[in-house]
Formats: structure tokens, C-alpha cells, sequence
């Protein structure tokens, strides 16, 4: 994907992020020759947190890059700078791209980098949207908005007859005489959706955690605690489905594959 220099979208049109979450104890600090902050008083105020000048960010603030290549991690080289373990040297770099679009490149992350709950692969590079949120190795999340994309995100996903609404979390059976009014809480659905997305291949406990929850576990206990609450979803969507096809069972658990220590997986008629 070829970059564009110098950045020549007018301030409305370049992309705006704003900073969703902090998990407790993480520092955040940007470099103020990277971004333009969207209220100005902030950058005269905010404190700097690293000898580069970078300064700290606090939950709620919002800024425009103007680079071409927009750096986040661990490491004080980067536009964006956050002191966290979870987090790697170089993590992610946002990208402009030759037709004034956006990209995402995860860098090789350990703990991982997700766009509205869909984790992606190392190396994985994604082209943004006009809006979503980009998380961090479950400890710093933060929100993007192009006015200039042309959003194309669909509104429904639709595997063998079943439909899943975007819009508003809704499931049905394509051709079903009297479909049940099914709308799916928020675990519920990210869970659906990832295993709907990744068909025919499964889903590993892990990656569902992240995608619904916005970290990984990393201790014996904590996978066991994962377990047990997806099993818990799982029965809930299960019992949902059933009330649309009570002839098929859509989810199925699979024990492992691979390296894998199981998960589930969006099961065909």
C-alpha cells in the first residue's frame, strides 16, 4: 500500500482519533510536532511524561495526525508513546495511503491489536473505516473518525439462512414464516460475529476474549474464568437460535486443532 507525502487532506478530512480507555497505572503520551490537538488548550496545559516531549494524554482527548506514518508502543520512538508491559516496543502504525485512505498495521504485536473487537493477525494490515475503535493489548483503547471515507461496512452478515444485524444486534432465519423478535446483548453478539466472520474455521477461546472483553488471559486462573464465561454465552445463544431453528445447532465446540487449546466454531446445516 503506497504512502502519500506530504499529507495533503485538509484538516477536516485527516483522521481524528480520541482516546477511549486507560487501564489503571498506564501512561500515555504523544509527540506535539505529530498531531494537532482539537482543542488547543490542552496542549498548552497537558504535562510532558518523557524526555522526547511527549505529552500526556488523559481519556477523552482528541487530536488530528498530520504524519504519514503515525507510530504507537512501548518505545519513546514513537508518535504515540504507552508505558505499559502489555504493550510492545513498536505495536501498530497507522498509514495514509495513496488514495488519501487509512490503514492499520499491526508490527508483529505479542498481546495483540483488534478494530472493533476483531483481533487481527500479526503483521495484518486493514484498511479503517470512517469510525471504529482501535484496541491495544487490552489496555488502551482509542477511537477513530475519517470524515472523508467512504464507509462501506455492511449492515448484516448472512451464513447458511442465519442473519446477524450490525445495526442493532438482531438475529433471523432467512424464509422462516414468523422469525422471532431475537436482539442479542453485546458479549452475545461480539461472540456470534467473530465465529460467523471466521467461518468455516474456529475460534479460540483466546481470540473470543478479546474480541468481547478487550484482553487475553494470561494466568491459569484467568483461562479458566474465560472458559466458563463463554460456555455461559454459548448456552444463552444456543437457547436464542434454537428459538428460530430448533432443528440445528449452530454453534459448535471444538475441543482443539493445532496448538490450540479449543474454542468453537459456526456450525452449517
Amino acid at each position: 500500500m503506497s504512502l502519500q507525502q506530504p499529507l495533503i487532506r485538509s484538516k477536516n478530512e485527516r483522521l481524528e482519533l480520541s482516546v477511549s480507555y486507560i487501564a489503571k497505572g498506564v501512561t500515555l503520551g504523544v509527540l506535539p510536532t505529530s498531531i494537532e490537538f482539537v482543542d488547543p488548550r490542552y496542549g498548552k496545559n497537558a504535562p510532558v511524561v518523557t524526555v522526547e516531549g511527549h505529552l500526556q494524554l488523559e481519556q477523552g482527548v482528541s487530536f488530528i495526525i498530520n504524519k504519514a506514518e503515525f507510530g504507537m508502543g512501548r518505545s519513546v520512538q514513537n508518535d504515540l508513546f504507552i508505558d505499559s508491559g502489555k504493550v510492545s516496543r513498536s505495536h501498530i502504525k497507522l498509514l495514509t495511503c495513496s488514495d488519501e485512505s487509512y490503514a492499520l498495521r499491526d508490527l508483529g504485536s505479542a498481546n495483540g491489536t483488534a478494530i472493533d473487537g476483531r483481533k487481527l493477525a500479526k503483521d495484518e494490515e486493514c484498511r479503517l473505516g470512517s469510525s471504529g475503535e482501535i484496541q491495544l493489548a487490552g489496555v488502551f483503547h482509542i477511537r477513530f473518525n475519517d470524515s472523508g471515507a467512504t464507509d462501506v461496512t455492511p449492515e448484516s452478515l448472512t451464513i447458511y439462512g442465519i442473519t446477524l444485524s450490525h445495526t442493532d444486534r438482531h438475529i433471523s432465519m432467512q424464509g422462516a414464516a414468523n422469525n422471532e423478535d431475537i436482539r442479542l446483548s453485546n458479549s452475545e453478539y461480539q461472540f456470534l460475529k467473530l465465529l460467523m466472520e471466521a467461518y468455516p474455521e474456529p475460534v479460540s477461546h483466546r481470540d473470543l476474549c478479546f474480541a468481547i472483553w478487550g484482553w487475553e488471559p494470561d494466568s491459569v486462573e484467568d483461562e479458566k474464568r474465560v472458559r466458563d464465561a463463554l460456555f455461559n454465552i454459548v448456552k444463552r445463544l444456543r437457547e436464542r437460535m434454537e428459538m428460530i431453528d430448533p432443528n440445528h445447532e449452530y454453534i459448535e465446540t471444538v475441543r482443539k486443532w493445532g496448538d490450540r487449546e479449543g474454542g468453537y466454531r459456526f456450525n452449517q446445516q
